[in-house]
Order: structure tokens, then C-alpha cells, then sequence
């Protein structure tokens, strides 16, 4: 590296690097003849050597993370000679690498300009950035030719960056790392205009800034810029709310399978119709032309409805009769559904065109109109409030906006998007449509120019088949890259050309993503899949045990795909596959097939418009294809504030903090805080009990400050994992207040360890202020050991309770050990008294009072303060439940892992009996214990078969434990059943 690259890098921040530096002449610009206006006297070889003429040149990168997308600019600074030192004063000029930017090379021809005759074989470059107001174009030459040449490759590479669809979540402000060296000659990104990526509003800010621990303060300038930017989005939209208005929509998707409408679709329309009961069909659109329409499908409005039929059970209002819903096809009036205050509806269909010519070439609309016929008929007499807002369609994928007529004006900038993703990767047969639009409140008397609410929609069918999990996860990150919207072009200030502007479908208030036909599956064995779903046993059960097998939720869970979004409790059977024919099983599914959730709503939001869900359901009265339709309701809470209000309080509040990422040039006294009790006792700190306190940080300063908490070093965590710190960032202004909040809570987890470790609970919290010094907070506890979340194998070698164990030393030795844990013997030993009536036992909800003083018990050796007494059902409810939390706490299951494969295969009771010579001997005296402490419970009910089947439910997923799901879940529970039976 030069030393003028190094006298540069040294200017810069961590994450800023330098990539090429020209030396070069500042070029006059054009007087009114077209040349430039030379100086009185002829050029000469001194002028070009006169350094208030030379530049230097830096092309620059900015990257916050090997995953991060790289921004670049180009620096125009003060000529210094190498080795002399840079400062920000010296840097004139910067042009952001975007948009409307581009760099020229030519000849200086001596004509041009009169001094290239002194000096032959000059170059010049022309940099132009027209997106940004009053940075006017600039000429430089230099003789430096591959240099030159190095400057174009670079900045060419650079903007082809920038005009790519980002590979991951954009910046929080995109080109923010320029303000300390700009003194806001960039202009930041209005807050206002197209929302925050939902990926990075989503993320925590303390994880959004730079890498830094204890002596190493990582990027202060980038950092206190996101800290700013984040407070004042926070701030400001606080302060400017007027109150609050809820859009209330349903979201509907269906795989069609190449169906036309031949159903009635009111329950999954409008939400009304009863779910057990079958609606009635409609005249199937077999001939379906543009000359058949008319006839086939006619609008339900165009001829009155006949007089409803009354309903008895419902109240009506004396002067008015209920309205009705016709059916499309026929005139039979139905009661209306129950939601008048549905102001969006928003259905999805897949597999509208399965035909081979449709995946080449369509324009075709019939069967749009056919099925947006056939939703307005669905919603009945109220059909007359709706209207059609939007549509997008791509093959067989159809998106369909309906609004309520008196909101239509509410929404606008409607816009559309489509990508496909099936053969070759492109073809539309799978992929995406969405759409795009602002919501904005009507005006009031508090709010004249309301802000608006950007809601968008997506529309998905991704790879089939159940191996094709991986593709399925590809898929949706090329759908989250590929579906971008095209907002218009952008003419800003002093621009010569229009500048085109897109986003991409997180750039939203609220995203909806319709998973159908996601295609997601179910990893069980196709036989437990059906007996989960049939058999009476699994009732109560059913969808959370296979749920966990699901590869949609595995895929959230490991941050495969869809991790930003929630989904609403499944408690409807599986939508996919169902069969019209004979090779079906009971509940109608194609044995072929293996059933599944493959039709989904999911749902992620900004903080600014918080969405809640009213229902979420399938529809298996509506028969007409292999999927079921799904639907789901949500209200959004839409933020009421004035935009122009809020934009003056931004501006206010920039003003307010202007300076801040320079106020450490100062001094460093200026940036002051206050810790008002740095030392913090957190006291006795329990199992599973919450303690809280509060420490006070005033910034004491004469300017804003913010502070973060940072680890000790890259390989330690901020805080130890039984204590959790709120915020974990903070930006203060002078004479401020905020409190971190400091909550302990001991989970399984870390008193499997803590109850081996040690007692004392202490850490240090490392208070960084952000271009300021750190702060340290000494926080300490006394941990209280219990007998939960031990292995078996320690249990057996305390000597007494776990709370009188003083050291490790004490432990016995494990030829002294004991047979089997006495605090589990101790439970089970209390409800197998005499006459102690155990029907409620692992059926009603333990009173948590009595089970914390049996716990204590347990952990201190005191003896238990209910007596086995047959007039009290509630003590033997509270014994059984702190037996299956004290069973749940083992750190690892009862049966060991690599086990529960050959249990689940087990044929029978000899053959399961035979196993338990696998288990550690430990293990099986637990085992026999408990299992026949259970055979027991079950023998004493009322009902034995039933509760036998219920603790089965209930106690396989604990003694036989397996994240992992290797083992068939039936397999497993009949495992159990050998024993307890």
C-alpha cells in the first residue's frame, strides 16, 4: 500500500476501505462559450504543478459484515503529499456509488482546455450523481492512465452492486456511513417514504450495530448513526400518534386444481356457514367463453334477491329484514355472516391453469372472472359494499384485493409484482404474485393529512414432494429477491433524468404471505400420520404432535425460511391430499399421498402496525378440489399521526441531535453519564422465579449521548444466560433518565449447570458510550440449588438434599450410590397411599402454590405439609404435577436417544421389556418405578382405557424425549403402553 493510501486509510473507519487512489487537476468549468475560461496569462507547466489545482482521488467501500451488501462512493479531497496526515476538512467532495451516478472518460484536446498543451496525453473524468441536490458534476485530469482505468473498473463494479436486488436485508439507512465524513452534504432517507425492511426492523438494534467488546469500541460513527436514525423513527411517531384505527381483513387461499367454482365459497369467504355441514353446490362452469359468460355466471346483483327466510334463533330488527346471501347459479337466500366490520378481503389462488399451453403463453382472464364471480356471490347481500381493488396473475397464481366501497379512497400507489420459479427455475407453474398499497386513514378534525400504512401480499406456490424441503426453502429466497415493485420514477432536485424507484415486499407496515400451496409437508411416517389424525386417542393431542414433525415450522425454527413471520395456532386437520375416488382413507385423504399443512398464512410486521389474529381455519365443506381452502382473519392497528406534523418533528429532532457523532472532537467530559447504583444484589435467585431491579442512567452531559452494552472480549456473551437486560441500547439527551432493567430467571438450561457450578451468581456489564468511555454495572446473586434439571446419575450420588450439599466433594461415591433418585421415590412413595383418590391426577390444572412448597420439600429435605388425605383430591394433583415437571426437567430424557428407535419398533410387551436391559441400571429402576406407579393411576379411574391413553399422550413425549423426531411419535407412545396398560 502507498503511503497516500495509507495517510487515507488512516481517515477512515474500520469498516471503510480503500480501493483505488488517483492523483488528478481540478478541470475549470465551461464559461458561455463552451470552453473553459482560461487564466489571463497562457497555461503554463507551473500551473499544472500549483497544488491549489491538484486533488486526490479515493474510491471507497463501506461493508457492515461478510453477509452485507457493499456500498462504495467516491472521495474528492484536498492534495496533501504522502506521508502528510488527512482530516475530515479534507475531504471536498463525495459522490455516493447509486442511481442517477456515473464517471466518464476522455481526451483533453488542446482546444478544450489550453493547459493539456503544456502537458500532452492528459485524461479527463467526468463524475456526475444526479439523485443528490446541489452536488453539482466535477471534471479532473490526470495523466495517471491505468490508474484511470483502475477508478472506472472499480466504480463500475461498485454500481452494478448497487443497482442489483440486495442478496440480504439492506442497511437501516442506506449510505449512512457517509455522514461523518459529509457534515450532511448526503442527505439522509426520509423517514416517511418507503418503510424500514421488515428483516432489519424485525432484528433487535443492539444486534444491528458493530462488532465490539471492551477496549475495542468497534464502528462509533455507523453505530451512533443507526442509534439516531432508530430513536428518532421511535421517537417521533410516538409523539405525533393521534390514537389508533383497526382494518379488519380476511386473507383466503385455495388450490384450485384446475377447477372452475361448483361450490358455494361463503365459509371461506365470508366466514359464515356452518363447518359441519355440507353447502350446496352450484352448476359446475363446464363451457366458460366470452360468449358464455353472461349466461353461466351472472352478476347475483343484476336481478333482485327474493325475500330472506327468517331464522327464529337470531333477533332482528323490527323495521328491517336480514339480508341474504344468493348463491352464484341460483337465487336461494341465506342468512348473511356475522362480520359486518370485515374492510379487506384478500384471497390467493394456486393451480387456476394446469394446462400445458398456459405454462408457455397467457393472457387468458376467464378464469379470474370466474372465481371473483363466484367470491362475490359468497359474500351475499353484502357483495353490494365490495368492490374489486386489484389483481395479479401468473399462470395459475391469482391474487385478488377486494375493498369495501366507502375505503376504496383510503388506498392507493396500488402496484404488482409476479416471479416464477418452476421449470428452470422461471417457468410460472410455481412462484409468486403480490401486490403492494398504501392505506390511509380518512382525514379528522386531530389528523387533517394522515400518515399512511404500506400493507403488502404475497401469493406463493413453491416445489412439490416431500424431499423437496431444501428447494421449498430455496424458493422462497428467491421469491423475497425476485418480487419487487416498481414505485415510479423519481425526478429529484437538479437531476437531469428520472431515477427509477423499486422495493422489494418487506419494505412494508405489514406483510401477509399466503403459503398455498406452500407445499410444506409433514417428516412422520405416512401410517402415524393417519392414526395421529383418526384415532380418538390422539384427540386431544393431535396437531401438536404433528406439528412438530412439520417442515414449515422446522424451517422457521432453524432460520431456513420464514423466520420473521408467525402463524396463527393450527386447530384444523391437515388441507392436502384429499381423494374423490376410492383410494382414500376415512377421513377422505389419498392413500398415495401423505397428508399435510400445506396451505398457510403467515404474517410479520413493523412495531407501528401491530397485527392481530381473529381466526384461523380450514374448510373441508368445500369439496370441489384435492386442497381444502384455508382462511384467516386478522385486524391491523393502524397508526393515526399527521405526516407533515411528524416530518417537522423529525427535522426538529435532527436538529436537536445534530453534531452528536461529533461530539467526542470536543471533549471527551462533554459526553457524560451517570450510573445511579452500579453495584446491583439481585439477592436469592430460584428456580424458575423471576427477580427484577431497575438501574438508573442519567446523561449528565451538556449534548445527547448514547450508550450500548458490549461483551468482554468476541468469544464472551453481554450477559450470562440467566440474567436478561433491557434495552440493550439507549440514546439519552441532557439531564435524561432511563432505567436498564435487570431480570433474573433460572430455566432448565442454565440450572442443569448452575447446579453443578457454584452458588454465587456475578457478572459485569460493560456500559459502552458510543464515542465516550465505558461504564461498568458489577451485578451479583446467590443461587438456590434444587433438585430439578439434574441428570439421574447425580441425583443418585447426593448424599442428602440437593440444599445441604455444601461442595462436589460431598458427592458419594458411584460405587455407594444410591438405586434411584430419592426425590422422585419421595413423590411417587405420597400418592400411592392408601385410599387417595387420583382421578383428577394428570387430568385438572395443579394449584402452582402447593407445587412450589412440594418442590421446596424435595430441595430441602422438609417433610411435605399435606397429608395423604382421601377428602382432598387438590394435593394429589399438585404431587403428579411435580412429578412430570421434575421428570421433564432431566437434562436428558429417560429413555437415552439412541434408544427410542428400536423402542418405537417394539411388538410387543416382551419385546419391550427385553430394552429396558439396554438402559443404565439407574434408569431402569426409575423407569419401573414411575411406570408402574402410572399402571396404577390408571387402574384406579373410572374409566381405565381412557386414562391410560391420556397419560400415554402425556408422559411419552417426556420419558422418551427426542428434538430430533427420529423416532415414529406412535412408536414411542406405544412403547409407554406396554408398561402402563
Amino acid at each position: 500500500m502507498s503511503a497516500l493510501e495509507s495517510s487515507i486509510r488512516a481517515l477512515l473507519r474500520p469498516s471503510d476501505q480503500v480501493k483505488v487512489v488517483l492523483e488528478a487537476l481540478v478541470v475549470p468549468p465551461p464559461n458561455n462559450a463552451g470552453t473553459p475560461d482560461p487564466s489571463p496569462r497562457s497555461p503554463n507547466r507551473s500551473q499544472i504543478d500549483d497544488t491549489r489545482s491538484k486533488r486526490i482521488l479515493a474510491v471507497v467501500a463501506h461493508s457492515d459484515g461478510p453477509n452485507m451488501q457493499e456500498e462504495g462512493s467516491v472521495f474528492i479531497l484536498k492534495w496533501k503529499a504522502a506521508g502528510r496526515a488527512f482530516d475530515q476538512s479534507d475531504i471536498l467532495r463525495v459522490f455516493p456509488v447509486f442511481g442517477g451516478f456515473s464517471i466518464t472518460m476522455a481526451q483533453v484536446r488542446r482546444e478544450t482546455w489550453p493547459m493539456a498543451e503544456s502537458s500532452p496525453g492528459l485524461l479527463s473524468l467526468t463524475i456526475t450523481q444526479g439523485d443528490i441536490q446541489d452536488l453539482e458534476p466535477l471534471t479532473l485530469a490526470t495523466q495517471h492512465v491505468q490508474t484511470l482505468r483502475d477508478v472506472l473498473a472499480e466504480c463500475k463494479r461498485l454500481k452494478e452492486i448497487a443497482d442489483a436486488p440486495p442478496v440480504s436485508a439492506p442497511p437501516l439507512t442506506t449510505f449512512s456511513w457517509l455522514a461523518p465524513y459529509t457534515s450532511k452534504r448526503v442527505p439522509l432517507p426520509a423517514l416517511f417514504g418507503v418503510p424500514q425492511d421488515l428483516r432489519v426492523a424485525q432484528k433487535p438494534l443492539h444486534t444491528r450495530l458493530s462488532a465490539a467488546f471492551a477496549g475495542e469500541a468497534g464502528d462509533d460513527f455507523t453505530d451512533i448513526v443507526r442509534i439516531r436514525d432508530e430513536w428518532i423513527r421511535s421517537r417521533v411517531r410516538e409523539t405525533s400518534s393521534k390514537g389508533k384505527q383497526h382494518l379488519r381483513m380476511r386473507i383466503g387461499t385455495f388450490n384450485v386444481n384446475g377447477n372452475l367454482p361448483s361450490q358455494d365459497l361463503s365459509p371461506w369467504v365470508g366466514g359464515n356457514g356452518n363447518s359441519n355441514t355440507t353447502d350446496p353446490f352450484i352448476p359446475p362452469l363446464k363451457e366458460f367463453s366470452p360468449f358464455s359468460i353472461a349466461e353461466v355466471a351472472k352478476n347475483p346483483f343484476d336481478t333482485p334477491a327474493p325475500a330472506p327466510i327468517s331464522d327464529e334463533s337470531e333477533p332482528k330488527p323490527e323495521a328491517a329484514p336480514a339480508p341474504s346471501r344468493v348463491v352464484l347459479g341460483e337465487k336461494k337466500p341465506v342468512n348473511v355472516d356475522a362480520h359486518p366490520g370485515l374492510d379487506l378481503l384478500v384471497l390467493g389462488f394456486q393451480e387456476l391453469d394446469l394446462s400445458t399451453e398456459a405454462l408457455i403463453y397467457s393472457t387468458s382472464t376467464l378464469k379470474e372472472e370466474a372465481w371473483c364471480t363466484a367470491a362475490f356471490a359468497a359474500l351475499g347481500a353484502r357483495a353490494e359494499l365490495y368492490e374489486k381493488l386489484a389483481s395479479k396473475q401468473l399462470v395459475g397464481m391469482l391474487i385478488v384485493v377486494i375493498v369495501r366501497k366507502a375505503l376504496k379512497p383510503c388506498f392507493s400507489e396500488i402496484k404488482t409484482s409476479a416471479a416464477g420459479t418452476g421449470i428452470m427455475g422461471l417457468m410460472g407453474n410455481k412462484g409468486g404474485t403480490a401486490i403492494r398499497m398504501k392505506f390511509t386513514p380518512p382525514a379528522t378534525d386531530a389528523v387533517k393529512n394522515p400518515g399512511p400504512t404500506v400493507l403488502t401480499f404475497v401469493n406463493a406456490h413453491l416445489a412439490a414432494f416431500d424431499e423437496m424441503v431444501e428447494k421449498r426453502n430455496a424458493d422462497f429466497h428467491d421469491l423475497a429477491k425476485r418480487l419487487r415493485f416498481d414505485l415510479g420514477p423519481s425526478l429529484p432536485e437538479g437531476a437531469t433524468a428520472p431515477v427509477p424507484v423499486t422495493c422489494n415486499v418487506f419494505e412494508s407496515d405489514a406483510l401477509f404471505w399466503m403459503v398455498s400451496d406452500l407445499n410444506y409437508r409433514i417428516d412422520a411416517p405416512d401410517a402415524d400420520v393417519r392414526t395421529i389424525l383418526a384415532a380418538e386417542e390422539w384427540a386431544e393431542s393431535r396437531y401438536e404432535t404433528l406439528l412438530q414433525y412439520d417442515q414449515l415450522k422446522s424451517a422457521i425454527r432453524t432460520n431456513k425460511a420464514f423466520d420473521m413471520f408467525s402463524e396463527g395456532p393450527i386447530v384444523h386437520l391437515p388441507t392436502y391430499r384429499f381423494n374423490a375416488g376410492l383410494l382414500k382413507d376415512d377421513l377422505g385423504y389419498d392413500l398415495k399421498r401423505r397428508p399435510a399443512w400445506t396451505d398457510r398464512v403467515l404474517f410479520t410486521s413493523n412495531v407501528f402496525a401491530p397485527i392481530q389474529q381473529l381466526s384461523y381455519t380450514g374448510h373441508p365443506q368445500i369439496t370441489q378440489s384435492d386442497h381444502r381452502p384455508v382462511s384467516a382473519e386478522f385486524t391491523i392497528e393502524v397508526d393515526l399521526y399527521d405526516q407533515p406534523a411528524a416530518e417537522a418533528a423529525a427535522d426538529k429532532l435532527y436538529r436537536q441531535l445534530n453534531g452528536l457523532e461529533d461530539a467526542h472532537e470536543d471533549t471527551n467530559a462533554r459526553i457524560n453519564l451517570k450510573i445511579m447504583n452500579a453495584a446491583v444484589d439481585l439477592g436469592k435467585v430460584s428456580y424458575k422465579q423471576t427477580v427484577i431491579q431497575q438501574v438508573g442512567i442519567r446523561n449528565i452531559g451538556k449534548v445527547p449521548c448514547a450508550y450500548r452494552l458490549v461483551p468482554v472480549d468476541p468469544e464472551s456473551s453481554v450477559h450470562p444466560d440467566w440474567l436478561k437486560v433491557e434495552p440493550m441500547t439507549t440514546l439519552l439527551l441532557p439531564d435524561e433518565l432511563a432505567y436498564i432493567t435487570l431480570t433474573a430467571y433460572v430455566d432448565n438450561d442454565s440450572a442443569s449447570r448452575l447446579n453443578i457450578d457454584h452458588k454465587a451468581l456475578e457478572c459485569t456489564l460493560i456500559l459502552h458510550t458510543v464515542m465516550g468511555k465505558d461504564h461498568f454495572i458489577a451485578v451479583t446473586a446467590e443461587y438456590v440449588p434444587t433438585c430439578f434439571a439434574n441428570t439421574l446419575s447425580r441425583l443418585t450420588l447426593l448424599p442428602g438434599p440437593i440444599r445441604s450439599l455444601k461442595s462436589q466433594s460431598e458427592l458419594l461415591a458411584v460405587d455407594r450410590a444410591i438405586n434411584a433418585p430419592r426425590e422422585i421415590m419421595r413423590l411417587v412413595n405420597w400418592m400411592m397411599g392408601p385410599e387417595l383418590h387420583l382421578d383428577s391426577v394428570f387430568v385438572s390444572p395443579a394449584d402452582e402454590t402447593k407445587v412450589a412448597t412440594i418442590r421446596e420439600c424435595l430441595d430441602t429435605g422438609a417433610d411435605f405439609p399435606f397429608s395423604p388425605d382421601p377428602k382432598d383430591d387438590q394435593a394429589p394433583v399438585a404431587f403428579g404435577e411435580t412429578l412430570f415437571r421434575l421428570l421433564d426437567s432431566l437434562p436428558e430424557p429417560l429413555i437415552p436417544v439412541e434408544l427410542h428407535l428400536r423402542c418405537s419398533e417394539a411388538a410387543n410387551r416382551y419385546e419391550a421389556f427385553e430394552l429396558l436391559d439396554a438402559l443404565p441400571p439407574t434408569a431402569v429402576n426409575v423407569w419401573i418405578s414411575v411406570t408402574a406407579f402410572l399402571h396404577f393411576v390408571c387402574q384406579s379411574s373410572a374409566d381405565p382405557d381412557a386414562k391410560t391413553q391420556k397419560i400415554a399422550g402425556l408422559f411419552a413425549p417426556v420419558l422418551l424425549r427426542d428434538t430430533s423426531n427420529l423416532a415414529s411419535p406412535v412408536g414411542r407412545r406405544n412403547f409407554l403402553l406396554h408398561f402402563i396398560s
